[in-house]
């Protein structure tokens, strides 16, 4: 076997085979990533895709909450406005103005179905767009929570003056009681309270519909 050198063809033979091996492993391996790839690409598409349609719903609902709370913070100024020079023949407007003010409450709560899907999966951080995604998580984690927290505070203190209203409004009415009760330092304050208070809200969700719109935004440049 010395002599005709079989061992010598013996290892080339072998290591032919294992290089065959590797590469064949290799382009195994390298199947697999492009199908992975393919289906997280595939899987990133649907979810942004699905995503903005959520965000969509949450940017209409959200910008009819802000017109409702902007009319309300209307009402209250014009209250305040009126009170400056007071003239008890306004005291039927002021009757309007309080009821609108005082009769409801609007607040936003987000859908989170999507996000909360890809969360679970454990997907979200396969998302290619760095920016994009860590957009995505504060807009949830950061800008929702801080909004609904403070609707929620909000909520209580619009019930918590509609219950001490009963002091000097008229329910079945719909008006205050007398024009002293309106030139009452009570019925400022809780004008001027509410006044403040949706002021911050509105600012609030102002920023979050701008937050919604960059989001959206760069959600379609990526589908696109």
């Amino acid at each position: 076997m010395a002599d005709d050198n079989k061992p010598w063809k013996y290892a080339r033979y072998a290591i032919g085979e294992i290089v065959l091996v590797v590469i064949g492993i290799l382009i195994a391996l390298q199947i697999n990533t492009w199908n992975e790839e393919r289906k997280n690409k595939k899987w990133e598409q649907q979810f942004l895709n699905d995503l903005r349609n959520e965000l969509q719903n949450d940017r209409q609902q959200l910008t009819e909450v802000v017109e409702f709370q902007k009319t309300k913070k209307e009402a209250s100024a014009e209250i305040m406005e009126i009170l400056k020079v007071p003239n008890p023949s306004k005291k039927p407007l002021i009757d309007s103005l309080f009821h609108y003010i005082i009769s409801g409450n609007r607040t936003f709560f987000p859908t989170s179905g999507v996000y909360d899907s890809g969360l679970s999966a454990g997907k979200i951080e396969n998302l290619q767009n760095d920016d994009l995604k860590y957009m995505i998580m504060n807009l949830y984690n950061h800008y929702y929570k801080r909004l609904v927290y403070n609707g929620e505070i909000y909520d209580q203190r619009v019930e918590k003056i509609a219950w001490e209203r009963k002091e000097y409004f008229d329910k079945n009415a719909q008006k205050i009681r007398s024009w002293d009760q309106i030139t009452s330092l009570k019925f400022y304050t809780h004008i001027e309270f509410l006044d403040t208070e949706t002021g911050v809200y509105v600012t609030l969700a102002d920023s979050n519909l701008q937050e919604i719109n960059n989001i959206i935004a760069l959600i379609n440049n990526e589908i696109q």
